[in-house]
């Protein structure tokens, strides 16, 4: 770290470059916090993908001032993707030299209002788009992928091994909650910081997609109200139905670019359709099954090919930060893992009955919410013999117990289904993440929906939760769906 500012950085305190704002700027983003006392503020305007006009305003040490006038040097006039790519390392090197002792955070502070400028943008242009659900111009890029970046080691392999391969990349991050402060989860404010910096280490231009009224709207709100129906939901599920692929098909279709890539373990077949990756043990088709087959043509998911160890020993050869990154296990918005805390910040759970099959009240519960199918613990009633939940009943308030036997099936219901292959393909069921497919014979139920006829019995089978179908040989996804009750 240098000592004092050197001569660039005194030049760009006495001549500003592009200070001032813009008075309607296609985008604009503030970063940093006046009680702390510095403020980054960046207008752009933004046409063709070309930055036509950046201004600066800054508030706050010389550091900061100095670094706003470089950034925006850097960046006027130049292409969007070009601009998306500029570093700190870039910013610094355009100041003369590392800043004194102390004022680093002024290159962090100038480029993530930038990008906040670049982010505004994105939400102006899609508009109302994406929080209804974006469809896609079908994308008429020739080349060029979007590679989603969620701040772990898989999505910046992904990226690496693409740029690797000759393709032109895009990195992108959504912004989908707020998260909490300090928190590294998928996605989270901080992990938006760490991403790009990644993505700018490996040379590549990086774009951040809010996205928190989507996610919150189609992933969230599905989350607390299949609670409160008594269902068992996957998020994850949700997010790629509604959210993650729909959303960078948009930004690839504004750059012009035709394919996105996630750091899915999984691999796109004719059809096009689904198969199980080269490493079985991270296998994540199960999650995958509800991405509309339109997407599914332009997706591209590296990792298939690799196993898990390998993605690490690359990330530990190309000196990427993340090549240590524990494993993510919660879900993203809940960090802490405490589904009904977060559940109950939102529903008004009233208590009810713990009943056994034959309806014999054995005890009282504090909410549904609180409960799924296949759950052993928290209970709250005591017996000779483990209990299970085998069924939660909202309407009536009733919690229904049994014996472990009582959670086998050999029936599933499945609706809102999405086939990649013909029907008659199917051999067999997953049913639960975790679990192994189960062979089984399909037929519809003449109500849209379908039932999964099993050849041997499945514990805990959940409402909510996805039944995937897999062919014969078990390697390609004929489709998935949604479990439902029996009833439905």
């Amino acid at each position: 770290m240098a000592e004092a500012y050197n001569p660039k950085v005194i030049d760009h305190l006495v001549r500003p470059r592009h200070a001032g704002h813009l008075e309607e700027p296609s985008g604009r983003g503030e970063s940093g916090d006046a009680a702390c006392g510095d403020v980054a503020v960046f207008s752009v305007q933004i046409r063709e993908n070309e930055v036509e006009e950046a201004r600066y305003e800054v508030f706050g040490c010389a550091a900061c001032v100095a670094a706003g006038s470089a950034l925006a040097e850097l960046v006027h006039g130049k292409p969007l993707l070009e601009a998306a790519r500029v570093s700190k390392a870039d910013v610094e090197e355009a100041l003369g030299g590392p800043l004194p002792q102390g004022k680093g955070h002024a290159l962090t502070l100038v480029l993530d209002a930038l990008h906040k400028a670049f982010e505004d943008h994105w939400s102006r242009t899609a508009a109302a788009g994406l929080v209804d659900g974006y469809v896609g111009g079908g994308g008429a890029g020739e080349g060029g992928v979007v590679a989603a970046m969620s701040g772990g080691v898989d999505s910046a392999v992904t990226a690496l091994l693409l740029k690797e391969a000759g393709q032109d990349v895009a990195a992108v991050t959504f912004r989908l909650h707020d998260g909490e402060r300090g928190s590294r989860s998928c996605c989270s404010p901080d992990t938006v910081l760490f991403a790009r910096d990644t993505a700018h280490r490996m040379g590549l231009p990086h774009f951040t997609l809010n996205l928190k009224e989507l996610f919150n709207k189609r992933v969230m709100q599905d989350f607390v109200g299949s609670y409160e129906k008594g269902r068992t939901p996957n998020p994850c599920v949700a997010c790629n139905a509604h959210v993650k692929f729909h959303a960078a098909a948009f930004l690839a279709d504004e750059l012009g670019f035709r394919h996105v890539a996630t750091g899915h373990y999984a691999r796109v077949a004719e059809g096009p359709s689904l198969a199980r990756p080269v490493d079985e043990s991270k296998d994540q088709t199960y999650v995958l099954w509800p991405i509309p087959k339109e997407l599914l043509a332009r997706a591209v998911f590296p990792l298939g090919d690799y196993r898990k160890s390998e993605v690490r020993r690359i990330a530990e050869d190309r000196g990427l930060a993340v090549a240590y990154t524990p494993e993510s296990q919660d879900i993203c918005f809940i960090p802490d893992g405490d589904y009904r805390r977060f559940v109950r910040k939102t529903v008004s759970a009233e208590p009810g009955e713990v009943v056994d099959r034959e309806g014999v009240v054995l005890g009282r519960h504090a909410g549904v919410v609180d409960f799924t199918v296949g759950q052993r613990r928290g209970i709250g009633v005591s017996a000779p013999t483990p209990l299970y939940v085998t069924e939660v009943r909202p309407k009536s308030k009733q919690v229904v117990v049994g014996r472990r036997r009582d959670l086998e099936v050999r029936e599933v219901r499945v609706r809102d289904l999405n086939w990649f292959l013909p029907p008659e393909e199917a051999s067999s069921v997953q049913v639960r993440y975790n679990g192994g497919p189960v062979a089984c014979e399909v037929e519809g139920d003449g109500e849209g929906g379908w039932i999964a006829r099993l050849q041997e019995p499945v514990m805990g089978v959940a409402a909510g939760q996805s039944a995937v179908f897999y062919s014969a040989d078990g390697g390609r996804v004929v489709g998935g769906g949604v479990v439902a009750p029996g009833g439905e």
